[in-house]
């Protein structure tokens, strides 16, 4: 982790003109370019809702549904991105600017330059659609000329990538709520300051009516439903009622209930008279039988008598008459009946003739049973008049049985069928009550509906704006140069993390996994090509000093010098070795092969270096340094590899670490041992020769803070101390 920070830091010095020269040139494009972008006009109008502190018919509005309210404010925006919506802002706005552009000047539909790009491409047989009198009648002719294939100029204007009359640039248009309040903000963006005006009064426009149709469509439809339910039932109540009333008119019936209640009650009142006035005719008749046998010469005098059986048979006539009327009347009406009391009457004066007519036979005083006549003529007459009196009323009464059977027989089935048909009005009734309660309850919601949505209006009207909107060229400037250090930085990241090339000691180690004892800068480029040598003898002094703790007193040490592929530099390594060891006093030999010694047999089959070149004298050498040709081209002897004490390969910093280098290597280190092998990097650039090194000359301040950030020195203050 502590190198982290290290490996930031050089990777960034590394790629420094690349950000800086990259990033530079970006922004500077982007600068230039932008200068180009067309202004932007943004329109804005504020709609009133009334949704949350709405007034409702069903409850308080300060308790209203969060879900529900959320769920309304989500309906606005989808009415306001619906097909339906679109469609009718686009054919609006293209009739309105149509109709009332300028070529010449800008006005508040749409300006000069926009109204002559659309006149050169709309074709002649759209604008023949047009009519300069009427904005709906010229959007109904364009409706009428849609057809959905891809040849049709207002189908692929709507549909299409048009600037200003395309769904998808209308589609843009912005919604939303603001804050928690009943506000809604309706907003639009366009080049063209009358079309952006234009476009949001359209849509304002169809917001408000189309939420008003859409709220109030399904309300009006259940109230049109309940309101044809309710007049079918009330016909059908109608015509149930008014067959029942004709019913009852032919069966005579005014109220059922109560008129046979009333049956019941007579017919009782009947039998107790009819069993009263059958006893009374019964024991009147016994007692006449009687009074006949022992008046027989008088009872034949009375029934002779014109006059006694006229007003007998008065007497009879008068109790039928009264009889009938008694049976029909009833408590109170009775004693208040002027025709009852007349018969009355009339029924005591008959009674007072036979009285009469009774006194004046008088032609014998007693029975011959020595009781007195007149007395027992009374007795007689009064039990004539009773027998009378209820032989009439039998008669009634008898008639009067007929009445109540035939009542009977016509109340049984009447009472059934009225029962029925009260049953299917009940029925019928329920229902009806119930589809005028469930349309009050519709017509309630309508009611609640206007009072929610009477708030639907307007609040800021959307005016013609007078000014571009504020450029984003500098933000789009910051953005590119920003964007181009990020893509810079982020490229040479991922090729950092894939590069398997050698390049410096610590990429080396971790491709190559072994050790580095030496970095040479080679020839450098043409800027430091006066300091190519001075480097190189650095390096070489930095090498040989590493080399110098392997040496010992009176014996020889013998290195390999070897390279995996051919130009290496191993011949331009070791001359500045040399000279470095030469320069120590120290008696070092360098070979090389294929000058100093042959590459036959005797090379290959070499037991120890005495073998490379007889006659070799090491008695008095320190070191002594062989080169050998490319091991891809050329092998070592196993004995020479593992009687050296430096096995030193010799690798270009500038190129890749392939997979037949590594298996080249690795055969090395199991032959001649891990430990003995190390390797050299050549060519490699300054900064990765310093890290072996130390500061190369030149010197400069520049090259001194470079130094120091590259290494993190960010509190350093110098190099030297006086």
């Amino acid at each position: 982790m502590n190198n982290i920070p290290l490996f930031i830091s050089r990777f960034l010095y590394r790629i420094r003109y690349q950000l800086i020269f990259g990033s530079l040139i970006v922004t500077i494009l982007v600068a230039y370019f932008t200068q180009f972008l067309p202004k932007s006009y943004t329109v804005n109008t504020t709609i009133y809702t009334g949704i949350v502190s709405m007034a409702s018919l069903e409850g308080d509005g300060s308790t209203s549904n969060y879900q529900i309210v959320n769920n309304t404010f989500d309906n606005l925006i989808s009415l306001l991105r619906s097909q339906s919506t679109l469609e009718s802002v686009a054919l609006h706005l293209f009739a309105m600017d149509m109709m009332y552009g300028n070529k010449d000047k800008d006005n508040e539909y749409i300006t000069a330059q926009n109204y002559q790009r659309l006149q050169e491409k709309v074709p002649d047989e759209i604008k023949s659609l047009i009519d300069k009198k009427s904005v709906e009648k010229t959007v109904a002719n364009l409706r009428k000329s849609i057809v959905p294939v891809a040849s049709n100029f207002m189908y692929a204007l709507l549909n299409g990538h048009d600037r200003h009359y395309s769904y998808a640039v209308l589609n843009t248009v912005q919604i939303k709520r603001i804050g928690n309040s009943d506000m809604i903000d309706l907003s639009y963006q366009s080049d063209d300051p009358g079309i952006a005006a234009t476009t949001v009064k359209l849509f304002n426009k169809e917001l408000l009516n189309n939420y008003n149709e859409l709220r109030y469509r399904a309300t009006n439809d259940v109230i049109e439903y309940f309101r044809k339910q309710v007049e079918k039932k009330r016909k059908e109540l109608k015509e149930q009622e008014d067959a029942l009333t004709k019913y009852n008119v032919e069966n005579n019936i005014i109220n059922y209930s109560e008129q046979t209640k009333a049956t019941a009650h007579a017919f009782s009142n009947y039998e107790d008279r009819y069993e009263a006035t059958l006893r009374e005719f019964q024991s009147s008749q016994k007692l006449l039988e009687s009074l006949n046998k022992q008046m027989e010469t008088r009872t034949k005098l009375f029934h002779t008598n014109q006059d006694f059986l006229k007003a007998l048979n008065e007497v009879s006539v008068i109790n039928g008459k009264i009889t009938e009327i008694e049976m029909f009347t009833t408590g109170n009406k009775a004693e208040s009946d002027v025709e009852l009391l007349n018969y009355k009457r009339q029924l005591k004066e008959a009674e007072r003739k036979i009285s009469q007519i009774s006194d004046n036979i008088d032609e014998y005083q007693y029975s011959k049973e020595g009781v007195a006549i007149p007395e027992m003529v009374s007795e007689w007459l009064k039990a004539l008049i009773n027998n009378t009196k209820s032989k009439a009323e039998l008669k009634v009464l008898d008639e009067r049985l007929k009445d109540f059977h035939n009542k009977y027989t016509t109340f049984s089935p009447v009472g059934t069928d009225i029962k029925r048909r009260e049953r299917e009005i009940n029925v019928t009734e329920q229902s009806y009550l119930e589809m005028l309660h469930f349309l009050n309850l519709a017509y309630l919601r309508k009611k609640n509906i206007e009072l929610t949505t009477a708030g639907l209006n307007t609040v800021t009207e959307p005016s013609f704006p007078l000014g571009a909107n504020k450029s984003k060229r500098l933000l789009f400037i910051i953005a590119a140069f920003i964007g181009s250090l990020v893509f810079i930085t982020a490229y040479n990241l991922l090729i950092e993390i894939l590069d398997r090339t050698l390049r410096d000691a610590q990429r080396t180690q971790q491709l190559t996994g072994t050790k580095v004892c030496g970095i040479f800068s080679g020839r450098s480029r043409l800027r430091y090509r006066g300091y190519a040598k001075n480097w190189n003898r650095i390096s070489a002094a930095y090498l040989c000093n590493k080399i110098d703790n392997l040496l010992e007193p009176g014996k020889t040490i013998y290195i390999n010098l070897m390279s995996i592929e051919p130009q290496e530099g191993k011949s331009y390594i070791a001359k500045f070795l040399i000279e470095e060891w030469e320069k120590q006093g120290l008696n070092a030999c360098y070979l090389k092969a294929g000058e100093d010694f042959p590459m036959d047999a005797s090379y290959i089959l070499a037991a120890s270096y005495h073998d490379l070149k007889p006659g070799l004298d090491t008695a008095n050498l320190q070191i002594l340094l062989v080169e050998y040709p490319a091991l891809q081209l050329k092998g070592v002897p196993t004995s020479l590899l593992t009687k050296a004490s430096l096995n030193l390969i010799v690798a270009n910093a500038k190129r890749v670490w392939k997979k037949s280098d590594e298996e080249v290597l690795n055969h090395l280190e199991e032959v001649a041992g891990k430990s003995s092998v190390c390797i050299c990097l050549n060519n490699a650039d300054r900064e990765a020769v310093e890290d072996y090194t130390g500061k190369l000359p030149p010197r400069s301040s520049g090259h001194l803070l470079a130094v120091q950030m590259m290494h993190m020195g960010l509190t350093a203050k110098g190099d030297a101390v006086k």
